[in-house]
Parts: C-alpha cells; structure tokens; sequence
C-alpha cells in the first residue's frame, strides 16, 4: 500500500504528510491540548480557535507572497521556527498575563494551522490527479495524525501530572522544528522570475475565482452541509465533560494519567476506524455513509447520560471501563463519518484553486466546531449547568444527543450522489474556473 503510494507521488511528499500531520499536529497537539486544559482550568476558560477559522487566508498568503520564489517551503520552515518560540515563551515566562498566554497560544495554533493549509493544497491537488487513490492519500494522513497522536497520548498524562502545563509545553516544542525537515524535503520548482514576488493583481484574482467558485452549487451545498455536519446544529458540551470528569467531588475525579489513556485508547481506535474505512465502506456512496454514521453518532452519545447520572455504578459498571469502553467505540464511529467528508472536500476543488477551495471547506468545517462550541456554552447556561452545579448535565447530554441528528434532514438537498471512486459533478464550478481563468489570461495579453 505505502509502496503503491510512493510510485504515484513520491517519497519526499509522503514523508511531508507524515511529519506535518503525524509529528506536528498529531504528536504536538495531543500533548499542547491536554496542556492547554490544565492550563487554563483555574484560569479562564478559553482557548483560541481564530487560527483554525482563517485557513483560506493562510492559502491566499501562500499563493500570493512567495518567499525566495518559492511558496511552500520557506512557510514550513518560518512556522516551525515560530512554533517552537511561542511554546518556549510560554514554557519559560514565570507568569504571563492571560493575553499575552492568549496570544503566545494562537500564534503556536497559527503554526500549526498553517503548515497544514501547505500540505493540504498538495493532497488535494494529488487526490484529483489521481482520483483512485484519493482515499488512500486521506487514510496516509489521518493515519500518521493518528500515530503521532497515540504517541502524544502515551507521555501527555505523565508529562502534565509530573512537569505540569509549562514543562509538557517544553517537552513539544521540539515538534513543531521538525517542519524544517519537512520544507527541505518538499519537492517544489523555484517560480519564474516574473512570478517570485508579491502579485497583488494575481491575489485580485484569485479571490475573485474563488468567490465565484464558491457561489456555485455545486461547491456551495455540500460546504453548507460539512459546516452542519461538524456541529453547526449539535451542541459541544466537552468543555463541560472535562471539568466534571477532572472534578473530585461531583464527578469521577479522573487523573491526567488516566485522561492520557483515554485519549490513547481513542487515538488507537481513530486508526481502526480508517483501517475499517478502507476495507469495507470505501464504496459506499457518501449519502449512505452520512446517513448511518450520523444515526450511529447519536446512538453512541447516549451512554453519557449514564455516567453522569452514576447509573453506571449501579449497574456494576467502574467509571474507568465505562469510559474506555465508550471511547474506544465512538472514535470508531467518528472517523468513519469524517473519512467521506474528507473525500468528498478532495473531490469537489476544481483545477487552480484546490488549495484555497480545500482550506475553506476544511475552515468550515472548524467553524461548524466552532458554533457548536457556542451553542454548547448556551445549552449549558439554559439549565444552570457551572463549575460546582451538575445537576442537569444530563439534560444538556440529552438534548446534545437528539440534535445530532438534525443534519440529517439536509442531506439529500446538499450531498451529490455517488461515492470515493465516482466522479462528483461540479461541473459549475469547473465552468466558472474556466471562464475566470479565459478572462485573466485575456487581461495579461493585454
């Protein structure tokens, strides 16, 4: 399978993948995110997003303001030096006041972010060169995140609980230098001398392509789908989780070490999720897979009304099986929802845009997070749910569960038929990139 990959983009751009989504967001984010919770529990309750949302900037940045004559590589490399600072800044300052923590933390996501936005524009630009391979190009690279994160997982919980917060940030900040191995191994050609600095009239008109192309149905539609998909309509009620589940006196009280293993136990069955992905359900049609795994995504929800309302313990059940258990299931089920979509976002970028369409369909998607985050923090205050009154978290649980299944009733409207191996008709789109790009080169001509 790996040798398959290799004789159809390259070796230098596998080892690309692996480091910037298994070592930098897999490995590095496991261990920042679980930092970042502790971090900010006895703080404030805040962690920024912003870099996450803004990802079709980033493309524009790349596609317009090449550095050396080059657009990728000297972006990794900047970022990886960046990234490791903020987290060296954070590690290091005694105290920092919570805007300057704020701001060292999004400019370490931003770092992350980015590189991604890099990496993403080339696996959609191969996945729709080769199309029958578009699924395997996803299962490489959510499977070196999955890797890398596994590996995280294994020293996050020993390293927060031992070093805390500040010492776990030191222990990463070597991830995020590895993107110098990954801009020294991307295979990228110097642009012409016409092209190597900063075209403010290509970026007109590149952001007047990609409006346009957004404008069309066929693109449009599904990106309003993915963003109901990925929580637009369905409260995020984790925030809430983790401070209950991390509570001594009303809740369980799990340690970092055991919320170490539960993030581990996910990241092993995120793998077994694209494992089973690809073995049998690369087939089915992105309808089918949508429907089911958002029915089953409810379904699997569900067993948190049980643990926070202790029935767990009265059926016999210990709080650290019953989490394991339900983790390990619903990571499963979470990746088989987001391998389609993944596809899906590869198969719709039209030729010459695919980076910028890729990011913001992948924007859409965090802000859909995003939202839910927002209409989770409304949920949690219409039944009085706080730091020290759980009373009815598990009403919020309930109703979370039900509405999970709302996007449901858009998918027929807003998902074209057909599946991973068949063509998606954006043919709208594909006009609209053609005439757009007729127009330009008549405008250089003159």
């Amino acid at each position: 399978w790996i040798g398959q990959l290799r004789a159809a983009f390259g070796a230098p751009f596998l080892a690309v993948v692996m480091i910037v989504y298994g070592v930098n967001q897999g490995y590095g984010e496991s261990v920042k995110n679980m930092a970042i919770n502790y971090y900010w529990k006895d703080v404030q309750k805040l962690q920024p997003s912003l870099p996450w949302d803004i990802k079709p900037i980033y493309g524009l940045i790349t596609d317009t303001f090449p550095i050396g004559g080059y657009r990728r590589w000297p972006y990794l490399a900047t970022c990886g030096m960046a990234g490791s600072l903020c987290l060296w800044m954070l590690a290091l300052l005694p105290t920092p006041s919570p805007l300057l923590a704020t701001l060292l933390l999004a400019g370490a996501a931003l770092c992350t972010a980015f590189p991604d936005v890099v990496t993403d524009a080339a696996v959609a630009q191969h996945s729709r060169n080769v199309p029958h391979l578009a699924s395997d190009l996803q299962s490489l690279s959510w499977g070196s995140m999955a890797i890398g994160g596994l590996s995280g997982c294994g020293i996050a919980g020993p390293a927060v609980h031992s070093l805390g917060p500040k010492g776990a940030f030191l222990l990463i900040s070597t991830a995020p230098l590895m993107l110098i191995v990954a801009a020294w191994a991307l295979p990228e050609d110097k642009l012409p001398k016409q092209l190597a600095g900063a075209n403010f009239a290509a970026l007109l008109r590149t952001v007047h392509l990609f409006t346009a192309t957004v404008r069309s149905p066929s693109i449009w539609k599904p990106a309003l789908y993915i963003y109901l998909f990925s929580g637009a309509v369905c409260p995020d009620i984790s925030e809430a989780m983790f401070f209950w589940m991390t509570d001594s006196k009303h809740g369980p009280g799990f340690s970092e070490n055991f919320l170490g293993l539960v993030s581990a136990i996910g990241y092993v069955a995120m793998v077994c999720g694209i494992l089973l992905y690809n073995t049998c359900f690369r087939f089915y049609s992105f309808r089918t897979m949508f429907k089911w795994t958002q029915v089953a995504v409810c379904l699997v929800s569900l067993p948190d009304i049980a643990l926070v309302t202790r029935y767990n313990l009265k059926l016999g059940v210990p709080d650290h099986f019953f989490v394991l258990g339900d983790k390990a299931l619903s990571s499963v089920i979470f990746k088989l929802q987001l391998m389609p979509m993944l596809v899906l976002s590869a198969k719709l970028c039209p030729p010459g845009v695919e980076g910028t369409v890729f990011a913001f369909l992948m924007s859409v998607s965090n802000l859909g997070g995003t939202t839910a985050s927002w209409l989770g923090a409304w949920l949690l205050r219409l039944f009085h749910v706080k730091k020290d009154d759980y009373t009815n978290l598990w009403l919020a649980v309930v109703v979370r569960s039900i509405m999970r299944l709302l996007p449901l009733i858009f998918l027929t409207a807003l998902v074209p038929d057909g599946g991973p191996d068949t063509l998606v008709d954006n043919g709208p789109a594909l006009q609209v990139v053609a005439s757009n790009q007729d127009e330009s080169e008549a405008q250089d001509d003159l």
